[in-house]
């Protein structure tokens, strides 16, 4: 039986369990839904071979306000959007498979048109209620509205609970008065709907409070303002502004979620954008491949392809594989929140820090495998990337992420063992307690964890990855004791276990994927997929036991003194040539 309460895998990943029944088989997306997306590529690469114009675009730093109607026209702006409010209806791996084709053909184009429905108008879809949905939704699917996210603020990135924005209930108790501005907000140049985050006084036991609060406003609004386009170094031409509120009423009846439950909502919309975010990337990541593939399959050096060369074999060897695990664990995600019954905030958070690493990885291997001329603007991958490079940033940084892994998913084992600390100075009261921790930490310690779902064929990935689960669940519990509550500060600890996290998900959707390829194909077919396999887990396997070995054994002391000096003097305090 599953330990946790919760119907989660990775949050069950952190007491030493694999959660089978949610990984495997490995997700397929139903007939009419592929046959629905496979209609809209069509009408999207039709469209674009015509009127997408990449480098003249970024150049001048916009593109057409008409691109954003032809996306309307094919259905992509209400991809997620139930059919009764006008939409496609796709689930979220439908949404996930069309996003890397638009990512593929235009990082601006993508951002737009994720700002507008992965997370514009996102919170409405999941938090609002029936009347605000028949309101807004048939608007936002057609286009007739586009939405943005004013979340971020010129003090508030990451730390979404420090926004400074405020919305006081006005005196007829009919509407809230909003005042404040957000910064960086997509899709704010062009947006007819907004979705706004703002602290309101609440009380809570006979205290006052301030606690985040969602809104929806449709535009034009008397006292709403956006500042002018900010010139970027990536994804040029997608529309990116500040906001202004100034004394703006918004309805009462515009609250989403709750008052005082914006935290909440705002979590969740960025879990969906998250998994958005990273289906993105590997369309970006395909793409790149594809062309420093072709690239070295052609240019000609020493009388040799640069795809003859053991280093660019490595290269290209290494991207495809972190590609394809990458591909895994989106399509995975993707099927664990089309269950509806499962918890993927971790998952989510994963998928998008290794996804966009991964993309950082290959757009850096393309331009270095096309050299002098993929540093040339003549040619698109220096743009590439550029706008890459957001994505490391977007929709919380990956060090923020990190964090969250590590802190959300060791937050139940620490109420364990503090429950259990508690129950062994009353021991006939918490007998049960007591009795379940020990039987199971002797099933983990003398059992392990075994995997039967997984192929024969791939026996020896399996038998690390039961091995690792049960070691990670370990030095979890080790780390716990050791820091208890201050271990929310030791972020180097913390990127440690998300880091191994991160690779066990990795491995486990690899595993679940190359299972259903080699029962659907027979083992015979899979060649590629089974090398993939063990050239992934062989470099996983090095991370993974380099991480457990640094959690006792590492540098984080001197690595934070030299951080501490280079802070004092603000400069770097040596200069070898006039001596020490």
């Amino acid at each position: 039986m599953p330990i946790m309460t919760e119907n989660s895998f990775m949050k069950s990943l952190f007491f030493g369990e694999i959660r089978e029944d949610l990984v495997f088989p490995f997700p397929k997306m139903k007939p009419d839904a592929v046959e629905t997306v496979g209609m809209i590529l069509d009408s999207f690469e039709k469209f674009s071979r015509d009127h997408v114009k990449s480098a003249e675009w970024d150049k001048k730093g916009e593109m057409p306000r008409e691109m954003v109607s032809y996306l309307a026209e094919m259905g992509i702006l209400g991809l997620m959007v139930p059919e009764e409010l006008g939409g496609v209806g796709l689930p979220q791996g439908g949404y996930a498979r069309i996003m890397q084709t638009v990512s593929a053909t235009d990082g601006a184009l993508a951002v737009t048109m994720a700002a507008h429905q992965s997370i514009g108008y996102k919170a409405l879809l999941l938090f609002g209620s029936d009347t605000q949905k028949k309101k807004f939704l048939p608007r936002l699917a057609t286009g007739e509205l586009i939405a943005c996210y004013c979340l971020t603020e010129p003090g508030s990135g990451s730390d979404a609970a420090s926004i400074k924005t405020k919305a006081v209930l006005s005196e007829d108790g009919k509407h809230y008065i909003l005042t404040g501005n957000k910064l960086w907000i997509t899709n704010a140049g062009i947006a007819s709907f907004m979705t706004v985050f703002a602290k309101v006084e609440v009380d809570e036991g006979g205290k006052k409070k301030e606690k985040v609060t969602c809104f929806v406003l449709e535009l034009p609004a008397e006292g709403v303002s956006v500042g002018p386009p900010e010139d970027k170094l990536g994804i040029r031409a997608s529309w990116t502004n500040a906001v202004f509120f100034d004394h703006v009423r918004v309805p009462v009846e515009n609250v989403v979620g709750g008052i005082g439950q914006g935290f909440k909502v705002a979590m969740g919309v960025l879990n969906h954008g998250r998994l958005g975010l990273a289906a993105g990337c590997v369309g970006g990541a395909k793409r790149t491949l594809e062309a420093a593939a072709s690239h070295a399959n052609e240019r000609v050096q020493f009388k040799k392809k640069l795809g003859e060369f053991g280093m660019i074999q490595e290269k290209i060897g290494r991207m495809a594989a972190s590609l394809y695990v990458a591909e895994s664990m989106v399509y995975m995600t993707s099927g664990l929140i089309d269950r509806k019954d499962v918890d993927y905030s971790i998952e989510s958070a994963v998928v998008k820090i290794f996804a966009s690493e991964l993309l950082a990885e290959v757009v850096d291997e393309n331009l270095q495998i096309w050299a002098g001329a993929g540093y040339m603007t003549e040619y698109p991958y220096e743009r590439w990337y550029r706008d890459a490079r957001i994505n490391r940033i977007f929709e919380g940084t990956n060090e923020i992420l990190r964090a969250y892994i590590a802190l959300s998913g060791m937050q139940a084992p620490g109420q364990q063992l503090a429950g259990l600390a508690e129950a062994i100075k009353y021991p006939l009261k918490g007998m049960g307690l007591v009795t379940d921790f020990a039987i199971r930490k002797l099933k983990q310690n003398i059992l392990g964890q075994t995997l039967t779902q997984s192929h024969p064929a791939l026996k020896k990935v399996a038998g690390i990855l039961e091995e690792y689960t049960v070691e990670f669940a370990t030095q979890v519990e080790v780390l716990i004791r050791r820091h208890g509550r201050d271990i929310a500060t030791k972020q180097l600890a913390q990127k440690r276990v998300a880091d191994i996290a991160i690779d066990l998900y990795a491995v486990v959707c690899l595993l679940s994927r190359v299972s259903k390829a080699i029962e659907d194909k027979g083992a015979a077919e899979c060649e590629l997929e089974l090398a993939i396999a063990e050239s992934f887990m062989s470099r996983a396997n090095r991370r993974i036991r380099g991480n457990f070995k640094a959690i006792d054994r590492n540098d984080d002391d001197a690595v934070k003194l030299i951080a501490r000096k280079i802070f004092e003097t603000g400069s770097y305090p040596f200069d070898a040539f006039q001596g020490f």
